[in-house]
C-alpha cells in the first residue's frame, strides 16, 4: 500500500513539474523571434556575440557596432561588384527608410573598395545607410564571412540573431512584417543616452594616459573587453569624441595601430600638470 502511495505521488509531481517550470518570458520571445526570422529565410547564426568594430566610413568619419546598441541592426557585407549585393539594396534602402530611427539601423560594410568609389555608387543609387569600409576583409573574416553578400541581424545587446547568406528581398510584405513585429515586441527604440560621434568638436591633437595608465576598449564602455593597455604617460591620436549618460569617450589610434575608445576621464592632454 504504501509503495502504491509512493508511485502515485511520483506521478503527480512528474505530471506537475512541467507548469512549475515553465520557460521563462525571455526564453519564449527568443524562440518566438527564431521561429519570425526562420519564416522570413533566415537562419540561426554560427556566431553569438557580435564581433564588435571600429571602421573608417564612406563619408570620412567613423562607425562602430557600439553606437548602435539599443535597437537592431541589419548588418549587411557587400561591394559595389557584386551583381546580388546590388540586386537586394534598393531593398534595403526602402527598409532603412521604414524602420530608421524607430529602432533598426541597416550598416552595409563595404569590403575591399574604395570611399571614393562607395560614394559614387551610394549616390548613383540613391542609397543613404551606413558604409563602413572594411578595406581589409578582417571584420568579414571576424563574422566567418567569405562569400557575400552576406547579411546578420543583431539585437539590441549585441548578440548576432539571424543571418541570411545571398541575396534577399528586405522589402517584401512578410519581412517588413516580421520587422514591425521584432521591433513592437522588444519595445525598441534608439535610447536618449545613446552616444553619438561629435566630428565639430575640436580635437586635441594628441592625448596621453594619465598616471595610473589606461585602457583602449572595443566599445564605449568599461565593462566591454580590452584592446590594448596604454603604459602612464603613453600617447595616442585621438579621432573622435562622443559624449552621453553624464561621461565621454575619445575614439583613439595607438603608437601601435589598435583603434578603439578610452574613457574621457583616463586622459589628459601632453600640456596638463598632475
Amino acid at each position: 500500500m504504501k509503495m502504491c502511495r509512493k508511485v502515485i505521488l511520483i506521478r503527480i509531481v512528474s505530471a506537475l513539474l512541467p507548469l512549475v517550470f515553465l520557460p521563462p518570458a525571455r526564453a519564449q520571445q527568443a524562440k518566438s523571434s527564431q521561429d519570425l526570422l526562420k519564416s522570413i529565410g533566415l537562419s540561426k547564426p554560427p556566431l553569438s556575440k557580435a564581433p564588435e568594430f571600429t571602421l573608417r566610413d564612406a563619408n570620412g568619419g567613423f562607425s562602430n557596432l557600439a553606437q548602435y546598441r539599443g535597437g537592431l541592426v541589419l548588418l549587411n557585407f557587400w561591394a559595389t561588384w557584386c551583381g546580388p549585393c546590388r540586386e537586394e539594396m534598393p531593398s534595403m534602402e526602402q527598409l532603412s527608410r521604414k524602420f530608421g530611427g524607430q529602432g533598426l539601423a541597416v550598416v552595409a560594410l563595404n569590403q575591399r573598395e574604395s570611399a571614393a568609389l562607395v560614394n559614387r555608387f551610394m549616390k548613383n543609387h540613391a542609397l543613404n545607410f551606413s558604409t563602413p569600409l572594411d578595406t581589409d576583409g578582417r571584420v568579414a573574416a571576424s563574422y566567418g564571412v567569405y562569400g557575400i553578400p552576406v547579411t546578420y541581424l543583431i539585437d539590441e545587446s549585441g548578440h548576432a540573431i539571424g543571418r541570411k547568406s545571398g541575396p534577399h528581398d528586405w522589402a517584401s510584405a512578410a519581412v517588413v512584417d516580421a520587422f514591425r513585429k521584432l521591433i513592437g515586441a522588444g519595445g525598441r527604440s534608439v535610447p536618449a543616452g545613446t552616444m553619438a560621434l561629435e566630428p565639430k568638436t575640436p580635437l586635441p591633437r594628441s592625448l596621453r594616459a594619465k598616471a595610473e595608465g589606461a585602457l583602449v576598449r572595443g566599445q564605449q564602455d568599461a565593462q566591454s573587453g580590452a584592446l590594448a593597455k596604454l603604459a602612464p604617460g603613453e600617447e595616442i591620436v585621438p579621432l573622435g569624441k562622443v559624449s552621453g549618460a553624464g561621461e565621454f569617450w575619445y575614439m583613439v589610434k595607438t603608437q601601435g595601430g589598435v583603434l578603439g575608445w578610452v574613457r574621457g576621464s583616463e586622459l589628459e592632454s601632453p600640456g596638463e600638470t598632475e
